[in-house]
């Protein structure tokens, strides 16, 4: 991937998850007290603490950031793995199954007729970016086994297929080397 891709990608991850956690925060948790007594001051209460439209507007906005992110990166890092199993991660296999979920539910939420059908959204939502969050930071900090076969050697691969692609890459590498030097 190009450095300028996963900045990018890292960038919007920050963005929509912290508008995410911001608008659920002020929304769910943050209690805003009882309706006031006063009927002057009621025509002004909405329920609502004062800062979830503009985290909710944050959020709504930054998300489409996540989803071109992750279409930047799709053919250059994500098909390639999927088409070879040695390559990929658990993790990543996993973030390309939660992505789904979460951007459909996102819309579901937003779109949802009855209060009945946005609570399923909505936990629908909380979920799965709750899982993509968790699995996006194992993603980033479990280093790939190649790199750590690089630094310890006695690391093993994970499967039979890893073994002969590391097999293959070494011998086409001792090749170009002993042709080098002829």
């Amino acid at each position: 991937m190009r450095p300028g891709h996963s900045r990018f990608l890292h960038l919007a991850n920050i963005l929509v998850a912290g508008t995410g956690i911001a608008w659920a925060l002020f929304a769910y948790v943050l209690d805003v007290g009882p309706e006031p007594d006063d009927p002057e001051l009621l025509l002004d209460w909405t329920g609502l603490h004062p800062l979830v439209p503009p985290s909710r507007t944050a959020h709504l906005f930054t998300a489409p950031l996540l989803v071109l992110a992750v279409g930047v990166i799709w053919q250059g890092h994500i098909a390639p793995r999927i088409l070879r199993p040695w390559k990929r991660r658990v993790t990543g296999l996993t973030l390309v199954l939660l992505f789904a979920p979460m951007v459909v539910s996102g819309v579901g939420l937003q779109t949802a007729a009855s209060p009945e059908s946005r609570n399923v959204w909505l936990w629908a939502h909380l979920v799965s970016s709750a899982a993509w969050v968790t699995v996006y930071l194992a993603h980033l900090l479990t280093p790939t086994r190649t790199r750590a076969r690089e630094r310890d050697p006695s690391v093993q691969p994970a499967s039979a297929i890893e073994s002969i692609a590391d097999a293959t890459r070494s011998h086409s590498s001792s090749d170009r080397q002993a042709g080098g030097s002829a």
